[in-house]
């Protein structure tokens, strides 16, 4: 659509015009021609041929009229809430969960199945299933998507493709993308599972005002959302956050140090018989379990060991406790404060529960993709380009699959491979 704009200055500055007048409403709509006019600093008459052209582009739409005003009653405007659309996507070790949103953030459709573990192209089609279910009751098509983002339990890589270390994954993930690509038409990220629960930490939970915190996932394993000066720290090949694997006493190197492997080999070492899952170790600690409290309490020391390690490299402001583990914060907090205060470094360290508790990564998935579908039909309808990166760092700028562009390629010997 910005094709459409005039060439030279003149078309310029009416693209840079119509983008902040978008960006003011976008931050603080609905709005009145007035206070849009005053927030941009705009003439009356750039303002209204801004407004025309917006609304006939299907980014902006009438929100009814300001009657509180002196005067005549001002027509308000706001961004059309299906002016895009996201698609997100967790694909976690036992279900895969959907949601499609609209660019207001509303959820308007939710669904989920337990995930196919026979190959990638099972796990592939019930993605994409669930995809379309979703987007027929959202009342568009997947074609109308701007963009989905997928969160996997594995390493990914600068471009939001290639995955690695992806235990949780049919094949390692070989082949995965490619499936899910060829059964969805709209451009595709994938992303770490913990990093999207930090995202959802931030702009839903306990970090909104927090520019630098550490979400500690613990579940199946242990991972590690890494946020530094409000962005997503994703590291040089993706890898940021892989905390699991920290040396600790009582494992060897190379081992992960915490997840529900490590607790159940805590659970029989303690006496425990059979194979309880965690949620019924913290079930029976709940109900006074010595044995099933002594589990509690070696996986909240474990905790504390890993917070204070990343504590003496980052010294973050906060670490929020999430994951299926970690949302037993009742019973790990004050254990992992205990261990922290006696045994930690000589750093203050605070551990707070999630402000997320359910659905943190299909949560943060959904509103990555829906900034990134934003963000393209913004520049679409004004002409202006995409802002240059998403809150985590990732460049806007993207070829036609949806792909960064320009990625520094690896140094020899350090490809990133499934």
């Amino acid at each position: 659509m910005g094709g459409d704009y005039l060439a030279g200055p003149q078309g310029l500055l009416r693209s840079i015009n119509a983008r902040a007048v978008l960006d003011v409403i976008d931050r603080e709509g609905p709005l009145g021609r007035p206070e849009i006019t005053r927030a941009t600093g705009l003439s009356k008459t750039t303002v209204a041929q801004a407004l025309r052209e917006l609304v006939a582009r299907e980014v902006v739409d009438e929100a009814g009229t300001d009657t509180a005003r002196r005067g005549p009653a001002a027509t308000l405007y706001r961004v059309a809430p299906r002016c895009a659309f996201g698609l997100g996507v967790d694909i976690g070790h036992l279900r895969v969960r959907v949601a499609v949103v609209d660019a207001a953030g509303e959820v308007l459709a939710r669904a989920e199945a337990p995930a196919p573990r026979r190959d990638a192209a099972a796990l592939a089609d019930a993605v994409t299933a669930l995809a379309s279910e979703c987007a027929e009751r959202a009342g568009t098509g997947l074609a109308a998507v701007g963009q989905a983002v997928i969160g996997v339990p594995a390493i990914v890589g600068r471009d939001g493709r290639g995955i690695r270390r992806a235990y949780g994954l049919p094949q390692g993930g070989q082949g995965l993308v490619e499936a899910i690509e060829r059964g969805l038409p709209m451009p595709l990220l994938l992303e770490n599972d913990v990093n999207l629960a930090a995202v959802a930490e931030q702009r839903f939970g306990a970090c909104a005002d927090v520019g630098d915190f550490v979400l500690l996932g613990v579940g199946v394993g242990l991972g590690a959302g890494i946020v530094l000066g409000g962005r997503l720290h994703r590291g040089f090949a993706g890898g940021a956050g892989e905390v699991g694997f920290l040396p600790h006493p009582a494992t060897e190197l190379g081992t992960e140090v915490l997840g529900a492997r490590r607790i159940a080999e805590q659970a029989r070492a303690a006496g425990i018989a059979g194979r309880p899952s965690p949620r019924e170790l913290f079930e029976s600690a709940r109900d006074g379990d010595e044995r099933a409290l002594a589990v509690v309490d070696a996986t909240a020391r474990r905790i504390a060991h890993v917070a204070a390690s990343i504590a003496l490299v980052i010294e973050p402001e906060l670490f929020v406790l999430g994951g299926a583990v970690g949302a037993n914060a009742d019973l790990l907090l004050g254990r992992v404060r205990h261990h922290l205060a006696r045994d930690a470094a000589p750093l203050p360290i605070t551990v707070i529960p999630s402000g997320v508790p359910e659905d943190a990564v299909l949560r943060g998935a959904a509103w990555l993709a829906r900034h990134h579908a934003r963000e393209r039909a913004f520049a679409a309808a004004t002409g202006a380009p995409p802002q240059d990166a998403d809150p985590g760092g990732r460049p806007y700028d993207t070829d036609s699959a949806g792909r960064p562009r320009g990625s520094r390629k690896a140094a020899p010997g350090k490809e990133d491979t499934t």
